[in-house]
């Protein structure tokens, strides 16, 4: 019979089995936890690697559209290079991700970007066919939009695809903070367990665990550090009341806020005041804890109070029970893609203006428009006038008490940007700087003056760009920048540079139409100016043969006006000649040293039969000892005309002649007491083919005198102008400088229309 078990031998067996027990269910959970820990430890790296992946997919797709712009834009084989490169890691990217692609929908994902992006670059190679082969504009502009919808379909699915990853990636966050807690709940029944059977089994249970615990830690620590390292993105938590939590590097640099310094502050600090004060942050925070996540686009603000377009997506982030713990925020700087987006609208807008408008003027002010405050804060246009000089033609700033400083600097030729416009309008190269400091307005300043019109201008970069056509620059534009997040940049340059070679391309077209249809109405107008006077001339010569040698007064009086007629058609010779001289692109001056009291004494001789003729005395008071180095041929041109003007519109009235020397000028004058002429049509009677209006006074002449005149005057330094008033005549006053010295005047400089 057996014996029956004692006390101590149940004791015994019953510790032994329990310590069995304790044993075998210490052993399995730690088997169990550690397979269940690093299939989520593989699972986790795996997923954010995977995510890692597909980051790099759409930043090799963001840099071939970078290089083909970069190619349209500037050409070179380089960016061609680098838009194959791009597309080549491209692909070898999206190979790799498929070889590892995860569930049907990811598979399907990536044949969409697959698709998308071949269409893409299908589209992109007939674009560079067509541009090669030199197809119309509407071919062109066609496969333009097909290449943006295709871009748009291609970072439409790369944004999907994303969106898939990250998904996975957050739900294994919270598959393995789930694990966590399970492994805690196992601790804590094993633990108790334990203490039930023995409290002996207490160290048992403590060593048997503890390098779980230190396991799932080490986890935690290398999903930190990976995370840590992602440095193109600013990644960060929010709790449920909005506070940040955690902060990454990326966000670091992305925002400039370092983690002890924004963690525990409202999340709201990132955004704009005026959309902080709109509730935007709470609104959507409220909207993504609806509805799970949200993407959203909108400017964000750093630490240092500058402006950028960033790219987020907010995800709400729940326990097993549903309860809000908190939101993960995704962010990515996208200034740079909105600024080409800005730039093809520009350019686009900018064609149709240049292709619409014909006035040089016109399209200054419209573009200065365009370009503030889309591209700057401010703009200053000019364009080289009639005289080869560079002239203000639009100004515009987004502030109105700026752009009157503008003026007002502009007014002021010492304190204007001339020196900055003048430099790049000498050497046709642009000029950028990215920052103006309080070292360069000084000095730059020329008084405390003009140094606090600088200031309260509020420049913090600029931008100067020549207008160049043909080989030759035709203007400047200058653009400002006010605010710190709006500096320009080496891609603003390349962007503005094209901007301002289409619109140079645009204006000598112009000029070009201007010159053609000034040579055909040359054309028509001496044809019949000339004609006219050949036609009396003939007349009287044969009336001359028809009258008997007997008649003496007759014959004197045909001959006159056959003389008459000869000096007409002489003066209109002469100034067809210089316009000859002054279009073929240059005008030497033959400098000698001419005394004006003479010169002036010779006109009143020359032309005294023409001021008999016209009813008019010709009174001359002159300074004598007015003696320079000037062309003496071209200013007995200069007077002839004047004197030749009076004539046809002060007939029957005196015309006054005076030489006077004033401030280092000699200065001719020549006063008629005619009709006068109107104030609003005194600056147009010097261009080409203008003639002042009167009643009574038959319209003849090119319309050419008084343009040469001030061709001729301006050759030598000088300066001419006109002083009138309806019904008292009309006051011609030319100055020319003491100390002349010759020079060339450069016609390809004059432009037509325009006066100094």
């Amino acid at each position: 019979m057996r014996r029956p078990w004692t006390f101590a031998t149940r004791i015994a067996v019953g510790l032994t089995a329990s310590l069995l027990v304790a044993l075998a269910i210490a052993a399995s959970t730690a088997l169990a936890l550690r397979s269940v820990l690093s299939g989520d430890e593989g699972a986790t790296l795996n997923r954010v690697w995977h995510l890692a992946k597909v980051e790099r997919l759409r930043r090799a797709f963001s840099e071939k559209i970078a290089s083909q712009r970069g190619h349209e834009l500037m050409g070179g084989s380089g960016f061609l290079a680098e838009a194959d490169l791009a597309r080549r890691q491209f692909m070898d990217t999206l190979e790799d991700l498929r070889s590892h692609a995860v569930g049907e929908e990811e598979v399907r994902s990536l044949d969409a970007v697959a698709r998308a992006e071949r269409e893409h670059e299908q589209v992109n190679r007939e674009l560079e066919e067509a541009r090669a082969h030199g197809a119309n504009q509407s071919t062109r502009e066609r496969l333009t939009l097909r290449l943006t919808e295709a871009r748009k379909l291609t970072n439409k699915a790369l944004d999907e695809l994303v969106w898939l990853n990250e998904h996975q990636v957050s739900e294994g966050a919270r598959q393995a903070r789930m694990s966590e807690r399970h492994v805690l709940w196992l601790i804590l029944a094993v633990a108790t367990l334990g203490l039930l059977v023995a409290m002996v089994l207490a160290w048992v249970l403590t060593r048997a665990l503890w390098p779980l615990h230190h396991e799932v830690r080490t986890t935690a620590e290398r999903f930190q550090l990976l995370v840590e390292g992602v440095k193109d993105y600013a990644l960060y938590l929010l709790d449920p009341q909005g506070r940040v939590a955690s902060w990454n590097p990326g966000a670091e640099r992305i925002q400039g806020w370092q983690a002890e310094e924004i963690i525990g502050r409202p999340g709201a600090l990132l955004y704009p005041p005026e959309v902080m004060t709109e509730g935007l942050p709470q609104r959507e925070l409220e909207r993504t804890a609806r509805e799970g996540r949200l993407e959203s686009e909108g400017l964000r603000l750093r630490k240092d109070g500058t402006r950028f377009w960033a790219e987020s997506l907010l995800t709400a982030l729940r326990d097993l029970e549903g309860r809000l713990e908190g939101y993960a925020v995704l962010t990515r700087d996208i200034t740079e893609r909105k600024r080409l987006e800005r730039a093809q609208h520009l350019f686009t807008e900018a064609e149709r203006l240049f292709h619409a408008a014909r006035d040089p003027d016109q399209v200054a002010v419209e573009l200065a428009r365009m370009l503030v405050p889309e591209l700057a804060d401010g703009c200053v246009l000019a364009l080289v006038g009639a005289t080869g000089v560079l002239e203000p033609r639009a100004v515009a700033h987004a502030s109105v008490e700026r752009e009157l400083i503008l003026w007002e600097l502009i007014r002021n030729p010492q304190r204007g940007p001339g020196a900055v416009t003048l430099e790049v309008f000498r050497t046709g190269r642009s000029e950028l700087v990215t920052e103006v400091t309080p070292e360069l307005l000084g000095e730059v300043a020329v008084d405390e003056v003009h140094l606090s019109l600088l200031e309260r201008l509020g420049t913090v970069s600029y931008l100067v760009v020549p207008l160049r056509a043909g080989g030759r620059v035709v203007g400047v534009m200058m653009l400002l920048a006010q605010r710190p997040e709006r500096r320009f940049t080496q891609t603003d340059q390349v962007f503005i540079e094209e901007l301002a070679g289409r619109m140079a391309l645009s204006l000598e077209n112009a000029r070009l139409l201007r010159e053609a249809q000034a040579a055909l109405e040359l054309i028509g107008v001496a044809a019949h100016d000339l004609g006219n006077p050949l036609n009396a001339l003939q007349l009287m010569l044969g009336k001359l043969r028809r009258t008997p040698p007997s008649e003496a007064d007759k014959l004197r009086e045909v001959l006159t006006s056959a003389m008459r007629y000869t000096q007409r058609l002489g003066r209109l010779l002469h100034n067809l000649l210089d316009l000859s001289r002054l279009s073929s692109g240059k005008l030497e001056l033959e400098v000698g040293e001419v005394d004006l009291a003479e010169l002036a004494h010779d006109a009143v001789a020359r032309h005294s039969d023409q001021a008999a003729e016209a009813g008019s005395r010709l009174v001359l008071n002159v300074e004598l000892g007015v003696v320079g180095r000037w062309d003496r041929l071209r200013l007995e041109r200069v007077l002839t005309n004047l004197l030749s003007n009076a004539f046809k519109y002060g007939k029957g009235q005196p015309i006054e002649l005076r030489v006077e020397r004033t401030d280092g000028m000699g200065r001719l004058v020549v006063r008629d007491h005619g009709p006068g002429i109107p104030l609003e049509q005194q600056r147009q009677i010097f261009e080409r083919f203008k003639k002042a209006p009167a009643k009574g006074v038959k319209k003849e002449g090119f319309g050419l005198g008084l343009y040469i005149v001030r061709q001729l005057v301006e050759a030598h330094g000088g300066t001419v102008r006109v002083e009138s008033e309806e019904g008292e005549g009309a006051t011609f006053t030319v100055e020319l400088p003491l100390a002349s010295a010759s020079r060339e005047v450069d016609a390809s400089a004059q432009h037509p229309g325009m006066v100094h």
